[in-house]
């Protein structure tokens, strides 16, 4: 479905678990590489090579149900104010929505609770809704939640169609059995996703190469809004400028 859409976002991921940065491998918390202790040096990094967006995980957050690094995402935030930032990982209260959007930052993610309870939806008010973006994190055609560590029998397809009551205007897929694998995106999911519905779609999970990101550019007219690349950044398979040279008009 052809929707009109802002310009896509390149989304350097940075994930976080005990203050450090790290990447997992398929959401595995026993899977983890760390690439630095410090969550304000990488994010001033990927700011140096161009970045104009992040997209931030409280990985210890989407596990115990809330947040936890906090701290050094709102650091991040007070140093990068004009920096749009995303962030996921243990909101799941209208005060840990507040805690982030009071703190400046553009967008949160909400995950396990809105498949543990869809109507929470209904009960934002317009103004807080469009700062939500929901995680449809995707495991053998289930969703996933608190943390991906639990497998529901939802449906993501029909979760989805569900989402369109509540005037959600985004959300991020993630194929998790791709996500830190450098093994390449789901293509044929996030194609059907973004021509079947009438929200962006942010797609994630697998981007390996240059090549990725512009077969994804093919979907921008049919709504795709943002590509969030991780691992392929921090093990140098992916050259940031290149990406965002490929959206300079």
């Amino acid at each position: 479905m052809v929707v009109s859409k802002s310009k896509m976002k390149i989304l350097p991921a940075i994930d976080l678990k005990n203050g450090q940065c790290v990447r997992l491998n398929k959401g595995d918390y026993n899977q983890v590489t760390k690439y630095s202790d410090d969550p304000l040096y990488m994010a001033e990094k990927w700011v140096n090579q161009g970045a104009n967006n992040l997209h931030i995980i409280d990985l210890d957050g989407a596990k115990s149900g809330e947040p936890v690094n906090s701290k050094h995402i709102i650091n991040i935030k007070q140093h990068f104010p004009n920096l749009y930032i995303q962030v996921g990982g243990g909101i799941r209260t209208i005060d840990n929505i507040n805690l982030y959007l009071n703190m400046g930052i553009d967008k949160v993610i909400l995950g396990t609770k809105i498949v543990d309870d869809l109507d929470f939806l209904a009960r934002l008010g317009d103004q807080i809704k469009n700062k939500i973006i929901v995680d449809i994190a995707v495991k053998d055609g289930n969703l996933a939640t608190e943390g991906w560590e639990k497998s529901t029998k939802n449906d993501y397809k029909e979760f989805i169609n569900n989402l369109n009551q509540y005037n959600i205007s985004e959300i991020v897929f993630t194929d998790i059995s791709k996500d830190g694998m450098l093994t390449g995106i789901n293509f044929s999911a996030i194609e059907k996703i973004v021509r079947a519905v009438d929200v962006s779609v942010i797609a994630s999970g697998g981007i390996s190469s240059i090549d990725d990101i512009k077969k994804l550019k093919t979907l921008t007219n049919f709504g795709l809004s943002g590509v969030i690349i991780g691992k392929a950044l921090y093990e140098n398979k992916i050259n940031l400028n290149e990406a965002l040279n490929l959206f300079k008009i």
